[in-house]
């Protein structure tokens, strides 16, 4: 049997496999999200501010988020903002 010491350790090891593995997955999603949505926004006359609109696109999905959360959290929903993100 595993002491509470040897548990605790294996469970810091696996969040962190989980936080890297999430960190690689995002960073491979945004940059395919970048790369699209920046084309398109050069398509559509964006001019200058074309590299900058997936930032701002990928921002506001974090944000609406993280307030669907937080209003869930205060006992508050508001299905329609995880819904829009």
């Amino acid at each position: 049997m595993r002491s509470a010491a040897g548990a605790a350790r294996l469970q810091r090891i696996l969040v962190a496999v989980v936080v890297v593995g999430a960190v690689v997955i995002a960073a491979i999603g945004f940059a395919g999200s970048y790369t699209a949505v920046r084309d398109l926004a050069e398509r559509k006359g964006f001019g200058a501010f074309a590299p900058y609109f997936p930032i701002g696109v990928d921002a506001g999905i974090v944000v609406l988020l993280a307030l669907d959360l937080l209003l869930t959290w205060i006992r508050i929903p508001f299905p329609l903002l995880r819904q829009t993100a």
